[in-house]
Order: C-alpha cells, then sequence, then structure tokens
C-alpha cells in the first residue's frame, strides 16, 4: 500500500469515527424522549410550590433572581415589580419534569459539552436558605441542549426547548423576561364609570340602565358629560371599556432611572370604577417614551403607542 492510499484509509476512517461520536451525541429528540435511559434531571421529591427564591445566571451577564413573596413572585432588581406567575409556573413544572439521557461521564469533557460553571447557564432553587436543585446548561440549542447537576460530571442531553422558558434567549440574560406585562384587567361587565383627564379634555362615561319597551329587559347605555374640551365623542370613551379587559405594558422601567420623576406629574389620568373598587392609571409621554403606572403602586413601566391610544383617545381632526 502505498503513501497516498494510507492517507486516504485514514481520512475515511476518521470521517467514519467523526460521524459515530456525532450520531453518539447529537441524536434525534424523538430518541431522547422515548429511550430507557432516560433519568430525572431534579430530585424526584422536589416541591416547587415551596421554592421562594430563583436564581438564573450565565457568564458575562447579570444574574436574574426571582423572589416570593406573600405568595407572589417579584423582581428584585426592578424594584420588586411582579414576574409573570404563569411564566414561573411553567418554567418550575418544565424543570420538574426535566428528564435527560445520559451521554457521557468523564469529567475530562465538560468543557467541550461548555458545562464548566463558568461556562454554563446556572440555574438554582431555593427554598429559605436550602438549595433544592442546581443545574447546569452547556452546549445547545432549540433542539436539545447538555445539562448536568452541580457537583456531577454526568452529561445528559434534554430537549432544547427548556432554554427558552429559562429566558435564555442569545447572549445575555434579562429580568425583563419575566416580569407581569398584564399591568391591569377589569372585565367589561364590571366598569360601570370612568373618569378621563387629558392636557385637552376631562370627561365621564356612566353607564346607565335602561328599560326596553314594554319587554321590561334592562339594558345598559353609556352617557357622556365632558367638562372641559368638546371634541371626544361618546364612541371613543365606550371604546376604553373593553380595552381594560387586558391593559398590557413591555418593560419596567428601574426604580433608579430618571424617567419614573415623570410620573411625579402626569400628564394622563383614567380613573376606572366598579361597584366594588376603584382604580386610577397615570400616564406621562417623554420624546418617544410612553410611561405608565397603577395609582397605587410606585412601580413604572413603558407601555406601546397603540395601548395607550385606546385608553387615552384624542379629539378626532375636525374636517378639513
Amino acid at each position: 500500500m502505498n503513501a497516498r492510499s494510507i492517507v486516504v484509509l485514514a481520512l475515511i476512517l476518521a470521517l467514519l469515527g467523526a460521524g459515530l461520536w456525532y450520531r453518539r451525541t447529537f441524536r434525534d429528540d424523538a430518541r431522547v424522549m422515548t429511550s430507557e435511559s432516560l433519568r430525572p434531571m431534579v430530585p424526584a421529591d422536589l416541591n416547587t410550590t415551596a421554592l421562594d427564591r430563583i436564581e438564573i445566571s450565565r457568564p458575562g451577564s447579570a444574574a436574574v433572581i426571582l423572589e416570593k413573596t406573600d405568595g407572589s413572585w417579584r423582581i428584585p432588581a426592578l424594584g420588586g415589580v411582579m414576574a409573570s406567575a404563569q411564566g414561573v409556573e411553567h418554567m418550575l413544572a418544565a424543570v420538574g419534569g426535566l428528564r435527560g439521557e445520559l451521554r457521557s461521564s468523564d469529567p475530562a469533557v465538560l468543557r467541550d459539552f461548555e458545562l464548566e460553571s463558568e461556562q454554563a447557564l446556572g440555574l438554582v432553587l431555593h427554598q429559605g436558605q436550602t438549595e433544592l436543585a442546581h443545574l447546569l446548561f452547556g452546549k445547545g440549542d432549540f433542539r436539545q441542549v447538555f445539562v448536568r447537576a452541580a457537583g456531577s460530571s454526568d452529561v445528559c442531553v434534554v430537549p432544547g426547548t427548556i432554554l427558552g422558558q429559562l429566558g435564555a434567549h442569545g447572549s445575555s440574560l434579562s429580568a425583563q423576561f419575566w416580569i407581569d406585562t398584564n399591568l391591569l384587567s377589569v372585565p367589561a361587565t364590571e366598569v360601570a364609570e370612568l373618569r378621563l383627564s387629558t392636557p385637552t379634555d376631562e370627561a365621564i362615561l356612566i353607564r346607565t340602565t335602561q328599560v326596553k319597551g314594554n319587554t321590561g329587559n334592562a339594558a345598559s347605555a353609556w352617557t357622556l358629560r365632558q367638562s372641559r374640551g368638546k371634541g371626544l365623542p361618546l364612541g371613543q370613551l365606550e371604546d376604553i371599556v373593553p380595552a381594560l379587559a387586558r391593559v398590557s405594558v413591555f418593560e419596567a422601567v428601574p426604580p433608579g432611572n430618571a424617567l419614573v420623576s415623570r410620573l411625579n406629574t402626569p400628564t394622563h389620568r383614567l380613573e376606572i370604577r366598579t361597584p366594588s373598587r376603584t382604580l386610577v392609571l397615570e400616564a406621562a409621554l417623554h420624546r418617544d417614551d410612553i410611561l405608565v403606572r397603577r395609582a397605587d403602586s410606585s412601580h413604572v413601566y413603558r407601555m406601546h403607542a397603540t395601548v395607550f391610544r385606546r385608553l387615552f383617545p384624542a379629539p378626532p381632526n375636525p374636517a378639513g
């Protein structure tokens, strides 16, 4: 066998070896989900409802901390704003049910899997001062990701969807991923009165009850009283009512941000009265920012213009 044949044979063997390694390491998710070798990644007796602190960390990024206070998850880095209960619960359910297939137990290859502690995405679950679970997530994508428990060299592969549930999008973490974007929710049937104040208008929308004909059936109707400005039609005020079913925001403003002071003198105010409670929304415009908060809270958020315009309508431009 000449030298050229030996080189070709060596190349073929190397390619076959690489293919075998790839197949053993990066198998289809269907294999991961159906293999009898699947093992739980957290203790079987983990009670996620007892957790009161969650830490998610990634090298080069500020850690995200979630803390449970009085039964609600909050985000200390954003002044204690509410975290999305649904988002946290879904993530914990996914972690609690996380099962993986063993791929390696060799400590020497942890760096290859990006599972050294200084490389990996970390998740720590606490109850009080007790650490109940600590997982490290390494190389992976939306299909599958390698994971190990802290203190163990056993590397398993799990579905990559867990990364999205941890808010691990891109190279950095953001506490904003976890905020509760539902600032306010009032069913339309509960709204009895609205009081709107803007730089140009003040108006009151009152629900009244009218009896239809001889049937005796009662139906709701709205009455508009405008004390300042004359340009708001009844329909614009009525359109606010269904918009209150979900008042959404997209970002929390950290307490130290100078923008928070803009709401010391809000430019817009909406008072929502129901038979059992009164809620107030305050807003201020600053360049391209729309800032909003509930009057019973110090937490300030940014709001999209489309949502703002439904809550705080402006008079239509005069024809011509």
